[in-house]
């Protein structure tokens, strides 16, 4: 997929050279608390997950036209089925905003641009997207760009990531 162009933002994949800028973002508790991942303890965690990116084609940059500054990262993720396959013409987004830019309607921006740029393209017909449902910044986001809820669950109190938390589950359809 091309470069996708917002007001403010720039959507590109990944390169090597986005590791400070990266870990600045995946290094931060309350970033990847946010974002529901295990934070990046140390510089080579991070690279290991920048070069996951850098290898998935619906995963980029946010970046910052002004500065140049990859403010954070936004993808599109395989949706499995019920039978576990992957569901055609579907997937989920995720996202990640460094804490700095919190507030000032990046992620709206970020998101509505991939948003449009695949329905447009016509590349999936439903994007799913979930959060933890004490992130308020990210049902605004999804409400923002007309998702609506589908349905949520709560995380066993043995999980290894958010255990006992309840994620709340959204869903965009291209005719909506």
């Amino acid at each position: 997929m091309p470069t996708i162009h917002t007001q403010r933002l720039m959507m590109r994949q990944f390169v090597a050279s986005d590791l400070d800028d990266y870990y600045a973002i995946v290094g931060d508790q309350e970033n990847a608390k946010a974002a529901g991942f295990q934070y990046a303890r140390r510089r080579e965690d991070a690279d290991y997950l920048l070069q996951t990116a850098i290898k998935q084609e619906m995963v980029f940059a946010i970046v910052e036209r002004v500065t140049q500054r990859v403010i954070g990262s936004i993808g599109l993720y395989p949706k499995l089925a019920e039978n576990g396959e992957q569901e055609r013409g579907a997937a989920e987004i995720g996202y990640v905003l460094n804490r700095s830019y919190w507030g000032q309607g990046y992620m709206t921006e970020a998101a509505a641009g991939l948003v449009k740029a695949v329905f447009n393209q016509q590349l999936l017909q439903t994007i799913w997207a979930s959060f933890l449902s004490e992130n308020t910044r990210s049902k605004r986001v999804l409400e923002k760009l007309g998702f609506h809820y589908f349905d949520e669950f709560t995380h066993s109190k043995y999980a290894l990531y958010q255990p006992g938390k309840v994620e709340v589950v959204y869903r965009l359809n291209i005719n909506q």
